[in-house]
């Protein structure tokens, strides 16, 4: 079996992924300073993605097209059903919770780890 570890640092592009209406605004502020890293392993359709900081750490473990139960204490507050799955070369998750159409695309361009977070606005 193959195995990847990647360690990518700044730059990390974000891109909406702070401000949900559910994210105190407190952690809006920090999460705009951080230069977070982020270390992911890659073994076959187990990706491990590590997203380190000096405010908040993160792991997320995961088997790629299988759902499962995801804890973002601390992040937002919430837990959700959580699928992420390969579209071309980007990871694709797909988060099912109290409010639909939630998650994010991650993918590498050139030197550069791209995140665009998708949330749909509270009615």
């Amino acid at each position: 079996m193959h195995k990847t570890s990647l360690l990518l640092c700044f730059p990390f592009i974000f891109c909406h992924l702070a401000h949900g209406p559910d994210v105190n605004i407190a952690i809006r502020k920090i999460a705009t300073l951080l230069k977070p890293d982020k270390d992911i392993v890659h073994e076959g359709d187990h990706i491990i993605i590590k997203t380190l900081s000096t405010f908040k750490n993160y792991n997320m473990d995961f088997y790629v097209g299988q759902e499962f139960e995801e804890d973002l204490s601390g992040v937002d507050d919430r837990k959700c059903m959580t699928t992420i799955t390969w579209e071309g070369d980007r990871l694709v998750c797909v988060q099912k919770g109290e409010i639909e159409g939630r998650g994010w695309t991650h993918w590498v361009e050139g030197d550069e780890l791209h995140l665009v977070r998708k949330h749909q606005s509270l009615p």
